[in-house]
């Protein structure tokens, strides 16, 4: 618990639930077959434990989920309701935070609150127009590059028309001097860059783009139904379409001359592929990953190719009021955790979260309290053990901060 957050039963009018400790009526009662059958073992996606009972031992000594399982089966049911949450809202936090972070936190509290199931989890591979139309202004950057332009005049037409309002003549020019002189080599690597970012933009989600407001006008790859990937890894009723970019013959022509020239050609291959634009820091990546394709070799450090004589990259795209203050999210974060602990177990908070978490979830039950509780571990699991998030909440003393301020509310 941070300094200044104080935890304090509730008093007065206020109706605190008793609290069980939560223990199955004896030790034979947590096994295999207790956990599969519950609800509460569906949830754990980027964790150790999406593997299963067999799959991590380390479920089996979970003291905390043992007590979650506990809870789950002292309810009076059914509650399908609660049910799908836990294997929608919950089950699809996102692993790296999101961009939006903390927005899928929060509108999982709001459907536990409200009794409904989302319909639409802005989680992985889901992007706001925003962030597609920002990326946008960078993919005009690079299209000139290939083309030949001069960085002064794709500098005044972003300062002219551009989505941000940034000094683009500067951006341009440092861009430029990033990828220095054309080789074929940078050439194809920078249009496979192109084409992946553009192919991004095109099939990312959100509200308001069911996957038909971007890149209308651009052949990517093949249109195949209902086959995004946000319908699987985010959630979304309405099944979204995907576009196949491997189908492309553009890409395999790309990829095939990539093999034969490019020594490091699979680590700029994947780290093309996973800067994904629903990132937190996509466009940090996409800096970092620009400045290598200028060096023409692996100079960066990422979370899935350490290096210990990584490069250090200036921040020449001028990107960071795209991703939000990390001490800050990391204040948040754990103020957010400590305020589910506390109104689980009837207690109050002082944190900078507890209003909004109050707020969102309304009156305590047994069941709503069984679900914040689950979502807690999840929490804490997917901070702890998926890697991205908790580069997000955890930052190193040495990760680049962004400007962007965080929003710890939900806006109805």
């Amino acid at each position: 618990m941070s300094e200044g957050r104080v935890a304090r039963p509730f008093k007065g009018g206020e109706h605190r639930i008793p609290i069980g400790d939560g223990d199955m009526q004896s030790e034979s009662d947590w096994s295999k077959r207790v956990y599969e059958s519950s609800v509460s073992s569906r949830c754990w996606r980027y964790t150790p434990y999406d593997g299963g009972w067999d799959g991590c031992a380390a479920i089996a000594k979970d003291e905390e989920l043992k007590a979650i399982v506990s809870m789950e089966r002292s309810l009076a049911g059914p509650h399908e309701w609660a049910d799908r949450i836990a294997e929608t809202s919950i089950r699809k936090l996102p692993g790296c935070g999101h961009h939006r972070f903390p927005l899928a936190f929060l509108e999982c509290l709001r459907d536990i609150g409200a009794q409904t199931p989302t319909e639409f989890a802005h989680g992985c591979y889901a992007v706001d127009s925003d962030y597609k139309r920002s990326m946008q202004d960078y993919c005009l950057c690079l299209d000139a590059w290939l083309a030949g332009a001069r960085p002064e005049a794709v500098g005044a037409e972003l300062s002219a028309l551009g989505y941000r309002k940034i000094a683009w003549g500067d951006v341009c020019e440092a861009l430029w001097n990033v990828l220095g002189g054309k080789t074929e080599m940078k050439e194809l690597l920078v249009e496979r860059l192109l084409h992946s970012q553009r192919w991004k933009i095109k099939f990312s989600p959100w509200d308001d783009d069911p996957c038909d407001q971007f890149g209308r006008d651009q052949y990517l790859g093949d249109f195949v139904p209902a086959d995004n990937p946000a319908n699987e890894w985010s959630y979304i009723a309405a099944k979204l379409p995907g576009i196949r970019q491997n189908l492309s013959p553009r890409v395999v022509r790309l990829e095939s001359r990539l093999k034969e020239i490019c020594p490091d050609w699979e680590w700029f291959l994947y780290t093309i592929e996973y800067g994904w634009l629903c990132s937190p820091k996509a466009f940090r990546h996409l800096e970092c990953l620009l400045w290598s394709i200028g060096k023409e070799k692996p100079v960066i450090r990422t979370r899935d190719h350490p290096k210990n004589d990584a490069e250090t990259v200036p921040p020449f795209l001028r990107c960071e009021d795209t991703y939000i203050k990390q001490d800050e999210a990391a204040q948040w974060w754990e103020d957010f955790l400590g305020s589910l602990g506390a109104w689980w177990k009837g207690m109050s908070e002082t944190g900078r979260a507890w209003d909004e978490v109050v707020r969102l979830l309304g009156e305590r039950t047994d069941v709503k309290r069984w679900l914040v509780r689950l979502m807690a571990h999840r929490c804490r699991m997917l901070a702890e053990t998926s890697g991205s998030l908790g580069l997000l909440v955890h930052p190193s003393p040495s990760t680049r901060r962004g400007t962007m301020p965080l929003s710890g509310t939900l806006q109805s």
